[in-house]
């Protein structure tokens, strides 16, 4: 069976900063108040730019320089400006990608992970070579901006990774995909009925993100065999940093093993965790030889996991 690996990631963050500051001059909220409960000091907007511009200037990043052109496209958005024509065809179009399988997944937060199980699993079963993922988000579309619970959360972004059978640097080795039925009404967003914005139960998510955090956790590293002094990263979806202390306190596992960025770019939801890749990559953070685990978890509830051995 093929093996298949990560040839190269791309990320884009819209230049618009919305910082704590900000929203304090609009909403009954304080910096204070919104770093102690998530973490977060700013996020990016995206201007006069859809959730589909987004993951297309991530992937024109992942795809600069290269010659190698994907036969598979597979994008991941919860926010897609449209229904028809649908996310991947839009991006194929943008990269003058010749007749590529394109089509979309939404997987909420998740959906970059299962994006990337879903395309290494068509290339090893199928006649696809190179596979462009892609997630690409812009939450502030469905943020109500008068609601201090939840507009202290998001960001937009866009991220990718060109997958390849052959030539690729980072092999993506497992993966654990699923979902928990009974949270579906958790978490909301894009109501036709009138109610679009966006809508969670934050108590009954922050403790499935840390449960199903450590529990995928504690699947993908005993799959992966690791010995006592293997490294490894954890690479999660960027909701809360709060998420994250929790499960290293359980876990004791050192904070400094998170790739954390939700501190600078809010929850972008399913591009979060291809942003936080992304920069840990091009900051040499990852060396040979490292096990790199992507956990994702969100609406649905929907919770994924993939391994990357560096």
């Amino acid at each position: 069976m093929k093996r298949i690996g990560i040839l190269s990631l791309g990320a884009f963050a819209p230049p618009k900063r919305l910082t704590n500051a900000d929203l304090e001059r609009t909403v009954d909220t304080t910096d204070e108040w919104i770093v102690r409960r998530t973490g977060i000091r700013e996020r990016r907007i995206a201007e006069g730019m859809n959730a589909s511009d987004l993951a297309v200037e991530a992937a024109r990043a992942c795809l600069a320089g290269r010659a190698e052109r994907p036969d598979l496209v597979v994008a991941s958005s919860s926010t897609a400006e449209t229904s028809c024509p649908y996310q991947a065809s839009r991006i194929a179009h943008a990269l003058a990608l010749e007749s590529p399988a394109a089509f979309d997944v939404n997987a909420a937060c998740s959906g970059l992970v299962y994006s990337l199980a879903i395309a290494s699993s068509l290339m090893r079963s199928g006649p696809f070579r190179r596979a462009l993922v892609t997630a690409g988000e812009k939450m502030s579309l469905f943020t109500d901006y008068t609601d201090r619970t939840s507009c202290i959360l998001f960001g937009d972004g866009g991220a990718a990774a060109l997958l390849t059978d052959e030539g690729w640097e980072h092999e993506l080795t497992d993966w654990e995909l699923g979902c928990e039925p009974w949270g579906a009404e958790l978490v909301r967003m894009g109501d036709r009925q009138g109610n679009p914005n966006f809508w969670q139960d934050g108590k009954q998510v922050f403790k499935f993100a840390v449960q199903t955090l450590e529990r995928v956790l504690g699947i993908l590293r005993t799959r992966a065999g690791l010995a006592p002094g293997d490294r490894y990263f954890v690479v999660p979806h960027q909701a809360n940093l709060r998420v994250a202390e929790a499960v290293a306190e359980q876990t004791g596992l050192p904070m400094e093993r998170f790739v954390m960025n939700v501190q600078r770019y809010g929850n972008t939801s399913s591009a979060s965790i291809g942003l936080a890749l992304e920069e840990a990559a091009r900051e040499g953070r990852f060396r040979a030889g490292d096990t790199v685990f992507l956990i994702g978890f969100g609406g649905g509830l929907s919770w994924a996991g993939a391994t990357l051995k560096w």
